[in-house]
């Protein structure tokens, strides 16, 4: 058996998700588990939705929700026929008609706004786009089960980032999804899940991909594979600077520092089920399915290469907390300090040694003080504002003279290279934001101007969708759709209505 997870951007239209039966039925064979994201940007939307109605905006919201169901609908219909297609109808229905009587009650003072209440808003989009998707398949001819993921994935109670409960979601999902394969391509939805008690939860933006890993490690797959837009992990984000490269393969470790630091391509828990069992997972691109990919998995040969990808977050602040006595530690300091992070959640441990602890704040929070996370008065802070940690990656960095030769190329530029422990396999740097580029011409000239032809390929360009700008807002408001409203009617680029 195997897990084929495809995101958002694989199933933003009819023309996709019929490719994506096209690539369910090439490997039927294996047995597939299909998991889902929300169409498109559908998640974006309920956020939107939400955020109106956290500021009473009753019409904006209600106008919002008629755009999203009207998408839907018509993906619906232009996929699916016949009596097939009422029971799918008769759900949207259902669903965008509960979703605004609740925002109705928020937008009135009648009801509050909870974590809660965003986790069932947000969870809808899974929900939609699991059913949708099974009637596809069946559409297609495959014989499809729709497995509701809140019967699979039990979780804790922290609304909008709950933890999953692993070994009771293991029983469930080993108790319903083997049986149901033997006969059916099983689909279920990613990123949601339930507490005990029923209460729906989500497992953080990216969530999906951690679904998959744990269904995958739940049935012992052979593989699981994360399905996107993208060849694969590329070796920087050509947003940042073109000209990168394809990684071919990947460790566990590498990847889960990759997606700690910055790379959005995967959920940062996604690789512990996984690695458990030894599980590889496959990166590949759904509209260019005859690709490779990129591998994560055991190491298999090493690298001469010692970066082969960098993560980067930008527009953060850094904390750096010292301590003015020469002869002082901090570690005692550290429990306190990480019980503080965690509790207020406005910041996120970099590194530490007993000079020096680095934090990241969370921009989305209130400011924070640095009294909030001193434990008392015999320590400094100094806050970093505007800058970018840029991480690098690899197994190589482990035995290697990176860091003394990065001091060297970076000792003119107002950077810091973090503390590391001897069994990481990635460096950082925090430096200012207008730095950035400059530092990511020296990481290119410094760590890939010879590649390993086995660990590296050319990146194919990137695969873009037509786009139509929807209606609903303004073009800076709103960000562009592969889909325009027209009545009640929606438009696909290209799809004949």
């Amino acid at each position: 058996m195997i897990v084929m997870k495809f995101g958002g951007a694989s199933l933003a239209s009819p023309s996709s998700i019929n490719r994506v039966a096209s690539i369910v039925k090439s490997q039927l064979q294996r047995q597939p588990v299909v998991v889902v994201s929300a169409i498109g940007d559908t998640t974006d939307q309920l956020v939107s939705i939400l955020d109106h109605a956290a500021h009473g905006e009753l019409y904006l919201a209600w106008k919002a929700q008629e755009e999203l169901k009207a998408y839907h609908f018509c993906l619906a219909e232009d996929l699916i026929s016949g009596k097939r297609l009422d029971p799918i109808d008769r759900y949207i229905r259902e669903t965008f008609r509960n979703l605004h009587v609740r925002i109705t009650e928020v937008c009135e003072g009648e009801r509050a706004l909870t974590p809660e209440l965003r986790d069932w808003v947000t969870s809808l989009g899974e929900q939609l786009s699991g059913r949708i998707v099974t009637a596809a398949l069946q559409e297609s001819g495959l014989s499809a089960m729709h497995l509701d993921a809140t019967h699979l994935i039990l979780t804790d109670a922290r609304f909008t980032n709950a933890v999953p409960r692993y070994w009771e979601s293991y029983a469930r999902i080993r108790w319903s999804v083997p049986i149901a394969a033997r006969d059916h391509v099983v689909v279920t939805s990613g990123f949601i899940g339930a507490t005990e008690n029923g209460r729906i939860t989500t497992l953080g933006r990216g969530g999906s991909d951690l679904t998959a890993s744990i269904i995958g490690a739940a049935i012992n797959a052979e593989e699981i594979q994360v399905w996107k837009d993208v060849d694969g992990m590329l070796t920087w984000d050509p947003k940042l600077k073109r000209g990168g490269y394809r990684v071919k393969s990947l460790s566990y470790d590498e990847a889960s520092e990759l997606a700690r630091a910055g790379a959005t391509i995967l959920h940062p828990e996604t690789m512990e089920p996984a690695r458990r069992l030894r599980i590889p997972v496959v990166i590949r691109n759904t509209f260019r399915p005859d690709g490779e990919g990129t591998t994560i998995g055991v190491p298999d040969g090493v690298c001469s290469n010692v970066v082969k990808s960098v993560a980067c977050k930008t527009n953060t602040t850094v904390m750096e907390i010292r301590s003015p006595a020469r002869d002082a530690t901090l570690r005692e300091h550290l429990g306190c300090i990480e019980t503080v992070s965690r509790e207020c959640k406005a910041a996120t441990l970099l590194a530490m040694s007993d000079e020096a602890i680095y934090l990241a704040l969370d921009g989305s929070h209130e400011p924070v003080a640095p009294n909030e996370f001193l434990p008392d008065r015999c320590l400094e802070a100094h806050i970093r504002a505007g800058q970018a940690i840029v991480t690098l990656v690899g197994e190589g960095v482990k035995n290697s003279n990176a860091v003394a030769r990065l001091s060297v190329l970076l000792a003119r530029r107002e950077a810091v290279i973090l503390p590391r422990t001897n069994n990481s396999c990635s460096i950082r740097i925090v430096l200012p934001q207008q730095d950035l580029f400059a530092c990511m011409d020296i990481v290119q000239r410094t760590f890939f101007t010879d590649l390993d032809p086995v660990f590296f390929a050319a990146a194919e360009p990137a695969h873009e969708e037509p786009q139509v700008q929807s209606n609903l807002d303004t073009p800076a408001a709103q960000p562009q759709r592969a889909f325009s409203v027209s009545g009640n009617r929606v438009a696909f680029p290209g799809v004949r209505l």
